[in-house]
């Protein structure tokens, strides 16, 4: 029971983290200083809530796993190397994206110039990283299918 109630909790505070940085912006935009500041504080207790949950359950699956004969253990899998970001693709993709989104904002939908350069400067990035992170993972997965796994 104790399990499924900070499971419960854990997926609570994930939500209310969520929408507390959801709301940041929109509280900074409309003007509300003590609403920002509240918002803060709420994602820092859930992230840390949800880090410390974590960091316990992990703990004990290590813990329980020590007590196994060594060959019940499951099997470590060897992680994959991190991807790695080329700079000048990825500020070129930003930079298309950047004048993609300003540009829509401008003369589709009328927002005006403040606004929209903060709209298009978070789309823009939260679009690169897609678009560049997505052309390096396909390129890994067709890799991994064609051929064996590259010695280090």
């Amino acid at each position: 029971m104790s399990r499924a109630i900070t499971i419960i909790l854990a997926t609570v505070a994930t939500v209310v983290a969520v929408l507390a940085l959801l709301l940041i912006p929109l509280s900074l935009v409309v003007g509300h200083p003590f609403n920002v500041l509240a918002e803060v504080i709420a994602l820092v207790a859930s992230v840390a809530f949800v880090g410390r949950v974590m960091r316990a359950d992990r703990r004990r699956r290590r813990e329980a796993e020590a007590q196994l004969p060594p060959e019940r253990r499951p099997a470590r899998r060897e992680p994959r190397r991190p991807i790695t970001f080329q700079l000048r693709e990825t500020l070129f993709a930003f930079v298309v994206w950047f004048a993609l989104v300003a540009a829509f904002n401008a003369l589709v939908v009328g927002i005006g110039p403040i606004p929209n350069a903060g709209i298009a400067v978070f789309a823009g990035f939260m679009l690169a990283t897609l678009t560049v992170t997505g052309r390096h993972m396909m390129f890994r997965i067709t890799a991994e299918e064609d051929g064996p796994r590259p010695e280090r």
